[in-house]
């Protein structure tokens, strides 16, 4: 009988604590406490991380971490507080030419981010911090696809770290 309370009690703690975690987001004053705090967290000191404004009024953070992984982050603002959060797993184009990957943001717009070594898309941007070319476009599309629109505004791309 013992056992079975224990057992009970014990899943009933585990039971709530994962539920009490999964729900909790960090809120932060501003985008930049929250963009350093994901930094802790997530131990990017080493890293190089960009800001890519969007057409869409959005903005993604990309971070590279070690020489060749990167994945991306989104700064999302919540009643005047902010938190930034992962949006992809990480890739490593260490042995390829690059990466191609689709995402969606906080307003349900889905992108496709392809970085490059070299550059392969004509309207791509080259950003000398993380050493890739950038192309982003609005929805799906091919690795093969060159003649793309750049979903990047003119603002473009500002360095963080």
């Amino acid at each position: 009988m013992k056992r079975k309370l224990m057992l009970m009690v014990l899943l009933i703690c585990v039971i709530s604590t994962g539920c009490m975690n999964k729900n909790e987001v960090q809120l932060f004053e501003t985008k930049e406490e929250a963009i350093s705090n994901f930094i802790e967290e997530e131990a990017i000191h080493k890293g190089s991380i960009i800001e890519i404004d969007l057409n869409d009024h959005e903005a993604v953070l990309l971070f590279k971490q070690m020489n060749t992984a990167y994945y991306l982050g989104l700064t999302t603002e919540v009643n005047n507080q902010y938190s930034t959060n992962r949006l992809s797993s990480g890739v490593d184009i260490g042995n390829t030419t690059g990466a191609m990957w689709e995402f969606k943001t906080d307003n349900e717009n889905e992108y496709t981010i392809k970085i490059t070594k070299q550059k392969e898309d004509v309207d791509s941007i080259f950003n000398k911090d993380l050493g890739v070319f950038i192309t982003i476009v609005k929805g799906k599309r091919q690795y093969e696809d060159q003649n793309v629109k750049n979903f990047i505004t003119s603002k473009g791309i500002r360095s963080i770290q």
